[in-house]
């Protein structure tokens, strides 16, 4: 056990997430990471998953590349973080939906059991904090997401319509990740997502 990697990864996380905010909220982003990662360190995952759960989205959203993190960490914690990110072809320009279907069969069709618990981890911080923020707006949550696909079509969702897509999303995200079935982690996933959307 190397704790030096959990420090490394937070100091980089908090570089890259320097200045920005949840989506539709004040709160600094490098909020979500950390929470990923004491979710992770909550269900006895090793610190290589930790640290990876304090990087997941740096490919995406931080200005480090591939093989920045690969001069900064070992090789297993680079192949968590790139699993963790959406890897589809001008990523901008995709719509959402495709992009999410891609997510979802690779982590149905995903044998390394640690990539989904870290997808479960990413998933079940989201899924917490929508819930929570469900609890003091209601139905005006929806409204915050504001997905590719109406830039890309034109068309413009009705807060039914985007609450749709994101049960949808996470519905079959219970489904892909399965495999988990029993542990902690996953029921609690499981179960802040059938209150959400029933």
């Amino acid at each position: 056990m190397d704790n030096n990697y959990i420090s490394k990864a937070l100091r980089v996380a908090a570089e890259q997430y320097n200045g920005q905010t949840r989506k539709g909220k004040d709160v600094p982003y490098i909020v979500h990471p950390v929470e990923v990662a004491m979710i992770l360190q909550k269900n006895g995952m090793n610190d290589e998953i930790i640290a990876a759960g304090l990087l997941h989205d740096v490919l995406e959203d931080g200005n480090i590349t591939e093989d920045e993190l690969k001069e900064i960490f070992n090789k297993r914690i680079v192949e968590l973080v790139k699993a963790a990110s959406e890897e589809l072809d001008d990523r901008d320009n995709q719509l959402w939906k495709k992009r999410k279907e891609h997510t979802i069969k690779y982590l149905k069709n995903e044998k390394d059991l640690e990539i989904k618990y870290l997808a479960c981890a990413d998933k079940l911080s989201n899924i917490k904090s929508m819930y929570m923020d469900y609890q003091h707006i209601g139905e005006k949550l929806w409204n915050r997401f504001n997905n590719k696909d109406q830039e890309i079509n034109g068309r413009v969702y009705t807060r039914e319509e985007k609450k749709e897509k994101q049960n949808w999303y996470y519905e079959n995200l219970v489904d892909s990740l399965s495999d988990l079935q029993g542990n902690d982690i996953y029921e609690e996933f499981k179960y802040f997502v059938e209150k959400l959307f029933n």
